[in-house]
Parts: structure tokens; C-alpha cells; sequence
């Protein structure tokens, strides 16, 4: 392979070269995946096709390994290596060696390596509902009041990587108990994961499992209970024709922490609205202590 060379951190060389890849070679290399997204099929194909036609070109568009391609992990190629197994046929392509890991988490994020994917590659479990809480606790944080879409409300994956390690204990409690709530479809996970972690952060004094509990059965409440108001304003937008209100979760967040706060102050609710463009609520904060002098009583069931 002739390659070139480039010092990084002082450390290591990032080696490049154009080699000829055959279907054995494809197979070969793909020994060394590990840990990569999901294989497109549909993407193997196109590719495979394109081959085939011979129309394979010499791209920046080639084969990363951690190490020596001999020995170490692939990093990024295996949809062009599954390609021209598939095709039976030879083809040059970059191969390049020595490429940081640190890369992996980054690689082709503007086309197909969402955070969900880099998660799940990782072997984080759910890692759909993980990337999108994480998400939605930064625009809740950052820009409660806005539009929850257009670039201001992306996060890269390192952004969300880091949030996760900062923050795992928290994150996966929150994903479970979404899962909990959301199992007859009453409610967006993600709302439901974002509006417990918010909830759990601001009032670590109050009781989370009669609330969890209240919401999700709606066992033995009474009229004006706040979570059964939650409950019965969720299986309205459930059953309703707006297909884009059940999948506001936005306003679902907005419901749930509304009737949070009434919950938590002891506040009856005979009916919970939350309209387009009303600011997004702050869970009340409380402390073990209480709040503004009144004192936290556990919550009936």
C-alpha cells in the first residue's frame, strides 16, 4: 500500500494508501468490525449495485482502522466492505490506519451517525429514548420557551456523550420510569423521562413513586387529584385526530410538569391545558425541608 504520513499529538501517524480490495480481502477486514452501527442493507446494495455497473470510483470516502488494518478495530468502511463482498468484484479504495478512536463518535454525524446510533454502537441499552432525553433535558435547560427544532436545538453526539457520563445514574432512571409510563402509549416517552429527571432534580424531598404510580394506573384518585387530571388530559391527546398533539412532546412536558407543580403544592386541578407557544413551566423546588415554609407531607396513593 503506498501511504503517507502524518504525525499526530507526537504520538502517532495517521498512515493512508489506495489499496486493491477483493471480496476475500472485504471479508478479512470485516473480521475486525466491532461495536459499529446496524448494516443499511439498503445502502450494501445501492453500493454493491454501483460496482457491479462499474461505476466505483477512488473517493475520500474509504476504509478507517484504529491500528494497523492487519490487527485492529474497523472504525468506519464496513457498508463498501459488505458491498464488495457482495459484488464478487475488486475495487481500489483508501484504507487508512492509525486514526485516533477518539474519531469514532464523530464519524459521518452529518449523514447517518446519529447520537442514538453512536450510543447503540456503544451497547447502551434503548439508546432512541436515551439520545432524545438527553436532548430534550439541553433544550429544556437552554431554550424552554422556544421552538424545540432547527439547529439551535441540536446537539452533537459529543455533546450528548459527555452529558451521559456526567450524568448516567440520573438519565437511566429517568428512561426507565418513561418506559414505565409510556407502556399503554399514554404518554411520549421522552416527555415522560424529561419531566421525571426535571422533577427529581428540583424536589428531591417529594415521593416520585405516588406520583409514578398515580399517573401511570390512576388507581383510587379522587376528582381535582392532579395526576388524574395528567392522566385523563394525556388520554385526550391520545385519542384525539391531531396526530402532531400526540407527538408534541414539547406540550406533553408541559402538561406533566403543570400538574407536577399542583400536585406537589397540594392544589386541586379540575381540567390541565397547555396551549401552543405558553412558556414552558419550572417544577417547583423542594427540599426535604418543604417549601416556603410548608412542609412536604408524602403524597397519598
Amino acid at each position: 500500500m503506498t501511504s503517507t504520513r502524518q504525525a499526530i499529538s507526537g504520538t502517532t501517524s495517521l498512515s493512508s494508501g489506495v489499496m486493491d480490495i477483493s471480496p476475500d480481502l472485504a471479508t478479512e477486514m470485516l473480521t475486525r468490525n466491532r461495536e459499529n452501527r446496524p448494516l443499511d442493507r439498503g445502502r450494501v446494495a445501492h453500493l454493491r449495485e454501483a460496482i457491479l455497473r462499474g461505476e466505483w470510483l477512488i473517493s475520500h470516502q474509504g476504509i478507517a482502522f484504529s491500528g494497523s488494518w492487519t490487527d485492529s478495530r474497523l472504525l468506519d468502511g464496513q457498508h463498501r466492505l459488505e458491498a464488495i463482498r457482495q459484488s464478487g468484484q475488486t475495487v481500489q479504495m483508501l484504507v487508512f490506519e492509525n486514526v485516533p478512536i477518539e474519531t469514532f463518535s464523530v464519524m459521518d454525524t452529518g449523514r447517518s451517525r446519529t447520537a442514538s446510533t453512536v450510543l447503540a454502537m456503544q451497547g447502551e441499552y434503548d439508546s432512541a429514548l436515551l439520545a432524545a432525553t438527553i436532548r430534550h433535558i439541553h433544550l429544556f435547560n437552554t431554550m424552554p420557551d422556544a421552538e424545540w427544532k432547527g439547529h439551535a436545538s441540536r446537539l452533537t453526539n459529543a455533546q450528548v456523550l459527555t452529558f451521559l457520563e456526567e450524568n448516567r445514574e440520573k438519565v437511566t432512571a429517568a428512561c426507565g420510569v418513561a418506559r414505565l409510563m409510556s407502556k399503554e402509549r399514554l404518554i411520549i416517552p421522552t416527555a415522560a423521562a424529561v419531566g421525571y429527571y426535571t422533577t427529581k432534580e428540583a424536589s428531591p424531598g417529594v415521593d416520585q413513586d405516588s406520583w409514578v404510580k398515580g399517573v401511570t394506573t390512576g388507581a383510587d384518585l379522587s376528582p381535582g387529584d392532579a395526576r388524574l387530571s395528567l392522566r385523563n388530559a394525556l388520554i385526550s391527546l391520545g385519542t384525539g385526530t391531531s396526530g402532531r398533539r400526540r407527538s408534541d412532546s414539547r406540550g406533553q412536558l408541559g402538561l406533566y410538569l403543570k400538574a407536577w407543580n399542583a400536585w406537589v403544592l397540594q392544589k386541586p386541578v379540575k381540567q390541565l391545558r397547555f396551549q401552543h407557544g405558553e412558556k414552558m413551566p419550572k417544577p417547583v423546588h423542594v427540599l426535604p425541608e418543604g417549601i416556603s415554609g410548608v412542609p412536604v407531607q408524602k403524597q397519598s396513593q
